[in-house]
């Protein structure tokens, strides 16, 4: 879904753990980490209308412990 270009200008393809690499030292200067989107994203889809069911399935719970997440 999302790519870059590398040091010799290929593109390469961006991976969760490439991702995730880059950005936790930039969020752990900042006092949050890749959690406060799984928190986000999951309160704008039910404030959003979208039925929780569906949420589960996105956010691929097995349980209804996202619900906490809905502030």
């Amino acid at each position: 879904l999302f790519a870059y270009r590398d040091a010799k200008e290929d593109l390469t393809t961006l991976t969760k753990r490439k991702f995730l690499a880059r950005c936790n030292p930039v969020w752990s200067q900042h006092g949050t980490s890749g959690h406060s989107f799984r928190i986000g994203g999951t309160t704008e889809l039910l404030l959003r209308g979208v039925p929780p069911h569906i949420v589960k399935v996105l956010g691929r719970w097995s349980s209804d412990a996202f619900l906490r997440y809905w502030r």
